[in-house]
């Protein structure tokens, strides 16, 4: 039931690219597209999408394909802010957004902030993470797309306070992913850092 209910929605986004011209998509993307085929960088790597099916080689886990499908058609362009926002902030994003600023805080809290940072540095980096001065102990960029980037800031544990952290995006973010497609990448990111695999199909 839950594989013909994903492949539907595969369908769907498949449906809602043939819309667009390949060469529109491409600019409001950020993408190359040549050869029938677009290339986009995710995560430290380039894939190529195949125009019109949506296949990508070399393959990805099946909610990081359909993400990026729907990254595709919903681009609009926008330029990055340069300020960012939590979930929570996001357009209608109370409620999926809230829960997984949450998730994050628990999971930095308990897997990500009490490992030393030579590791967590070699686990961002391994998703293709840029590692940035900031305000935080610690501050990885990743870029799902090429408008869609996501921080993640950590403060480590010491005597008096526990770890803690959260995930940011930028606030053109709504003008790419809806709130369900932008809860999937945040967890695509910590299933990879602490490697549970949830969405790893």
């Amino acid at each position: 039931m839950e594989n013909r209910q994903f492949e539907r929605m595969l369908e769907a986004a498949r449906s809602r690219l043939l819309r667009h011209v390949p060469e529109e998509i491409s600019e409001k993307a950020g993408v190359r597209y040549e050869n029938g085929a677009f290339w986009v960088r995710t995560f430290g790597r380039c894939v190529e999408v195949q125009w019109p099916d949506g296949k990508i080689t070399p393959p990805v886990s099946k909610w990081h394909a359909l993400t990026l499908l729907h990254y595709l058609d919903l681009a609009d362009g926008t330029p990055l802010t340069g300020k960012t926002i939590t979930f929570s902030q996001y357009k209608d994003g109370l409620v999926r957004g809230g829960g997984l600023d949450r998730n994050t805080e628990l999971i930095v809290r308990r897997d990500l902030g009490v490992l030393p940072r030579e590791e967590l540095a070699r686990r961002c980096e391994a998703l293709g993470a840029e590692l940035l001065p900031s305000n935080a102990d610690f501050c990885a960029r990743f870029d799902f797309a090429p408008r869609y980037p996501v921080w993640l800031k950590v403060w480590f544990a010491d005597e008096e306070f526990p770890a803690s952290g959260r995930l940011l995006v930028d606030e053109s973010a709504p003008n790419y992913l809806t709130i369900e497609d932008a809860v999937t990448v945040g967890s695509l990111i910590l299933d990879c850092l602490t490697g549970a695999q949830h969405w790893a199909e």
